[in-house]
Parts: structure tokens; C-alpha cells; sequence
């Protein structure tokens, strides 16, 4: 089983070499060493390409001189990119299921020379979860977990997936003159396009559904991602939806301050990013809301665009539109960026027409639901 690790971003901290440095020097002279620490790492070249390796810095000296622990394996040409990094291993967790616990398989050193570092686990199974942690060795710094993926592989939908297509397509695979963070940019600005067109047309397609639990000041914070309120019901005392009054929305700039409030008559409003309650709710009480929220930004290689089938498609051709438009500076007829935004524009159109009268036609064939307890059985 090949596990792909993708390497942790390079620090905005960058300089050159002003001088030529040997193999198994101890010492190099650069441009600036603002940004570079004792304990750290650089990278001597360009991700994914031949002879690039990572140093341990044992002394930073402003402002033009860094110390080397671990020496450079290769001789590297005065003008080379030399780049802070954190993190010169991996650590490769996992675990039977997606939610189980991870316990560590093996830590590898990261491969710059290549542009992912590929490990081999000969004892995992397509059942098999992985996370990844990047490690410092010298001072044991630890990142965050990963987010976890199946020795099945990403699919489809998958932020990495998509990159990589964009990247085939764009014909640079080993990701030389694009990088994979550009690609990655427009592929979540293609999913705020998408959001933006379909709720439009169909806003219910981002209905959904969260409690919110008290937090006794009667100013609580709405859910991650979101993006419109629809309903919200309040049980003053209880968890029990049973007990749950459906609220009114109301304006604070034309309320009292010693207005009195009913519990069997609640009112909310929006202040800012929270959700305000009159009367204010006990810590034991429940509130039940149902509002608009924008799927959720994609971030790790395993993370999915989060729409409906086929929104894959018009991604990564919203996604190549854009980089054409970028390298060409042209979009007139007959150029690559016309020729992707014709196919983006097109796809789109299709994509937001199937999914609001599809689901038009399946939430006509359906019963309204009850108030009460019945509207959050699930």
C-alpha cells in the first residue's frame, strides 16, 4: 500500500545562496538570513527537483551566514533557493476505522527531491486509515493531524484528485511551473462560484439542520459555514424538542432594554457572527435551527468539493479557464482559457439546471412536516 505524503508548505522565509556551497559544508553564505532559526530546517533548491535536500541549521549568523549540523549531501550553485521549513520527517499513523484510534506505523524523512514523499505499507489493507503528523526531530515539534484517508486512496471529489487532474491537464504533473497551492485556489473559488449560482436558483439544496446548546448569556454562536437563518426553536429548559416553542425574529433597535420576554413566546436575532435569544436561555435548554451553510472549505488532499455529483467536472475546468486566462492573458476565441471557459459556463448552466428541478421534482412527491417533536425526528 503506497502512502502519498503531500510536504508541508515552505515558511514565507526565502533567500538565495550569494556564493557556490560544497557537499559536506558547514557553512553557507546567502542573501539574508532574516526568518531562519537555530534547530530548524531549510531546503537547499526547488520542491521536486533533482538534488534538493534538507540542512539542519546549527547557527544563524546575521546577516549572511548559516551553520550547518547536518552538512549538505550535494554541492549547490550560488543563486539556489534556499527556504525555512519546519518539519523534516513524517510521522505515518493508523487505525481500523475512520474514527478509531491511530497509533503510529513508522516516521520517514521527507524526499524534497521528489514532490511527494511516497512510503510503502506492505502490511495495510484497502480497509486500512491513515493519518499524518509532520515531526521535527530535532526539537520535536509535532503538526496536527491530517485529516484521515483510506488505503482505498482519495476519490474522486477529493481536493487532491481534482489537483492532479488540473495539473495532468494543464500538462505540468510534477507540478514545475504551477504549484499546487495556485491550482488549489481556484478550485475553491470554482466552489464559491457553484454555491453562488445553485442558491440562486435552489437555495434549499443548502438546508441543514444543528442544535445549538446554551451557553446561559443568551448570546450564542451560530454554526460553522453559516450562511442564512431559516428557523430556529427554543426549549427553555430542556433538551427535549417536545418542549421546543417556535421563535419570531425580531429587531433589538426597536425593543426596550427592560423589554419583558415570554419563554413560550421566544425571540431571536442575528448580532453579528451569534445568535441572540430573548429570554435568555438556561444552560440546560436547546436550541433547534435549521439555516443555509456553505459546504465546507476544502483544505487537506482527502477533502471534498461537498456538492453534488458532477460539480467535479466544471471545478477543475473553472480551474484551468482561470490559469489559461493567467499564463495567456488572453481569452478570445480559439485560446486554451476560451475554450475551458466555454466548458465551465456550459457545465455550470447543466449542473444548476439538473439539481433544481431534480430536486424540485423529488420534494413535490413529498408530505410538509409536523411541528412539534415529529420535525426533528430523523
Amino acid at each position: 500500500m503506497n502512502i502519498v505524503i503531500t510536504h508541508p508548505e515552505l515558511n514565507l522565509e526565502k533567500t538565495l545562496l550569494s556564493a557556490d556551497v560544497a557537499a559536506a559544508a558547514t557553512s553557507s553564505t546567502v542573501e539574508n538570513t532574516k526568518g531562519f532559526s537555530t534547530n530548524y530546517y531549510t531546503v537547499f533548491g526547488k520542491p521536486g527537483e533533482e538534488l534538493t535536500e534538507i540542512v539542519l541549521l546549527s547557527s544563524v549568523t546575521a546577516p549572511t551566514t548559516l551553520g550547518h549540523t547536518t552538512a549538505p549531501l550535494f554541492a549547490h550553485s550560488a543563486r539556489t533557493q534556499i527556504s525555512h521549513i519546519k518539519y523534516n520527517q513524517a510521522r505515518i499513523y493508523t487505525a481500523t476505522t475512520e474514527t478509531g484510534t491511530y497509533t503510529l506505523l513508522t516516521t520517514v524523512d521527507l524526499t524534497m527531491d521528489q514532490n511527494e514523499t511516497v512510503y510503502n505499507d506492505t502490511t495495510g489493507a484497502s480497509s486500512t486509515w491513515y493519518k499524518i503528523k509532520y515531526y521535527n526531530e530535532t526539537t520535536a515539534a509535532l503538526s496536527s493531524f491530517s485529516s484521515a484517508v483510506q488505503g482505498t486512496g482519495y476519490t474522486e471529489d477529493s481536493l487532491f484528485s481534482m489537483t492532479e487532474t488540473v495539473l495532468e491537464e494543464f500538462g505540468d504533473t510534477e507540478s514545475k511551473e504551477l504549484s499546487k497551492d495556485e491550482v488549489r485556489v481556484k478550485l475553491r473559488a470554482g466552489v464559491r462560484k457553484i454555491i453562488a449560482e445553485v442558491f440562486k436558483t435552489y437555495p434549499d439544496y443548502f438546508k441543514t439542520y444543528t442544535t445549538i446548546t446554551p451557553n446561559g448569556t443568551g448570546l450564542d454562536p451560530l454554526p460553522d459555514r453559516f450562511l442564512g437563518l431559516l428557523r430556529a426553536d427554543i426549549s427553555p429548559s430542556t433538551t427535549s424538542s417536545t418542549n421546543a416553542s417556535k421563535t419570531k425574529y425580531f429587531d433589538e433597535s426597536k425593543e426596550l432594554p427592560n423589554t419583558t420576554y415570554n419563554s413560550a413566546e421566544p425571540k431571536i436575532t442575528i448580532r453579528g457572527s451569534n445568535l441572540v435569544t430573548k429570554p435568555t436561555l438556561s444552560a440546560s435548554g436547546m436550541i433547534f435551527i435549521w439555516y443555509w451553510a456553505y459546504p465546507e472549505v476544502m483544505t487537506d488532499d482527502s477533502d471534498e468539493h461537498g456538492l453534488a455529483y458532477g460539480a467535479r467536472d466544471i471545478l477543475t475546468d473553472f480551474a484551468l479557464y482561470k490559469i489559461w486566462t493567467s499564463v495567456d492573458k488572453d481569452t478570445g476565441v480559439g485560446t486554451r482559457a476560451y475554450s475551458y471557459r466555454q466548458l465551465y459556463e456550459v457545465g455550470l448552466e447543466n449542473f444548476v439546471e439538473f439539481v433544481s428541478q431534480s430536486r424540485q421534482q423529488i420534494n413535490s412527491k413529498t408530505m410538509d412536516v409536523a411541528f412539534g417533536s415529529d420535525l426533528y425526528t430523523f
